[in-house]
């Protein structure tokens, strides 16, 4: 590979290992090496002293660990036949700053040589990763330094072209204009692609069970979901759903102990109270029956009294939710749109989220899952099983 270093810095490995990309080998599905050297990984993030600061960190070591890949490996029936594509390319998004980390597990354990471009936003979670990351090189897993090069660059068309006429597959995570812009850079023929789009989620919240929970495990829960990432994540919710006879006392319990966490835990920027208010005015110029509910800077809820699908197109970060009560499930049907990915529930049979799915046809959700773990971390996404779809499988006829 001929590509101009001068726009690259490198986290992790060099020019000569990314050069030589295209003649390493690649490696099997779980392969022992890759196994051993994520497990190692894992041990050496959660001795770093600065792992303390990051949830998120802490719980990709815990999800890295050696016990958490062999159960994992054993989901794969056919591993044995599995290869890694051979170079995979990863332009990974700037809101989430461990969602790289995620990415790159994914890609070695299918056996790829991973090549991971880093936003240039200076998160502290990508330098403990990757400082980890260098110690492992210098000592027991040299000879991984080939298949983990972690780099930042400035935006540069002449550079993501000169990675992705080389790669066999490439992986990218942002919204719909960042994924139009790689596109622009031809990919080989046999190469294949994935994307991971600007997404949106949604809370179902059964008010009758709800009350029964204890109310600050709950806000908990869903401060993580949301305020952790400023509800960047295309996981975190931005409505949230009531069902049952409750809701009332529900929301005011509900939104109160919320409140009383952001209150203690989140930095609230100006701009970030701006930015809301003038969302819930362009949703109110652009329909009626809505009503601003809360005036707090912190949360800014805002009810509506008909789900459409094209509601969530005014969705906001940095605790602004939108709040609806249905009488039956299948009123959500409306948002479950193609940019729907994940609904949380809380006292709600998942299933029968799965059904309206299923039954409706509706083009979105990709993941039901408890509140309180719409930021799990998880070899599924979007639809996709990331590590089997980054592999190639062997046939062989039996006959």
């Amino acid at each position: 590979m001929q590509i101009n270093s001068d726009e690259l810095t490198f986290l992790t490995s060099g020019i000569q290992e990314l050069e030589n990309a295209p003649n390493t080998p690649a490696l099997p599905m779980f392969s022992e090496r890759a196994v051993a050297f994520l497990s190692a990984l894992s041990s050496e993030i959660l001795k770093d002293k600065r792992t303390r600061g990051f949830v998120d960190v802490t719980s990709y070591a815990y999800w890295i660990r050696k016990a958490s890949l062999h159960a994992a490996m054993q989901k794969y029936a056919d591993r044995d036949m599995r290869l890694g594509r051979g170079i995979a390319l990863h332009i990974a998004p700037s809101n989430v700053p461990v969602n790289f980390a995620v990415s790159m597990t994914s890609s070695l354990l299918a056996g790829n040589i991973t090549v991971v471009r880093v936003s240039d936003k200076p998160f502290e979670q990508v330098n403990i990763i990757c400082d980890a990351v260098n110690k492992l090189f210098e000592s027991d897993f040299a000879d991984m330094k080939k298949y983990l090069i972690i780099i930042r660059y400035p935006h540069s068309e002449r550079t993501t072209q000169e990675l992705s006429s080389v790669c066999d597959i490439r992986i990218i995570w942002g919204g719909d204009r960042t994924i139009e812009t790689i596109r622009a850079a031809k990919l080989p023929s046999r190469a294949i692609e994935m994307t991971f789009a600007d997404r949106h989620s949604a809370a179902v919240i059964n008010s009758d069970y709800y009350m029964e929970q204890d109310a600050d495990s709950v806000a908990k829960g869903f401060y993580t979901d949301t305020y952790y990432t400023d509800q960047n994540a295309c996981s975190s919710p931005r409505i949230v759903i009531w069902t049952g006879n409750s809701v009332e006392k529900a929301k005011e319990r509900f939104w109160a102990a919320l409140e009383k966490r952001v209150k203690s835990e989140y930095d609230m920027k100006p701009i970030q109270a701006v930015d809301k208010y003038t969302m819930f005015c362009a949703l109110g110029m652009d329909r009626k029956g809505i009503k601003l509910v809360s005036h707090d800077n912190y949360i800014l809820r805002t009810e509506v009294d008909k789900l459409t699908d094209d509601l969530m197109d005014f969705k906001q970060n940095s605790g602004y939710f939108m709040e609806y009560t249905a009488k039956d499930l299948s009123e959500i049907i409306p948002i479950l749109g193609k940019r729907c990915q994940t609904i949380s529930v809380l006292g709600i049979d998942k299933k029968d989220i799965v059904d309206i799915v299923m039954k409706n046809g509706v083009r979105g959700v990709d993941r039901v899952v408890p509140l309180g773990e719409t930021m799990g971390l998880e070899f599924i996404w979007d639809g996709y099983k990331m590590i089997e779809a980054m592999t190639r499988l062997i046939y062989i006829n039996e006959k």
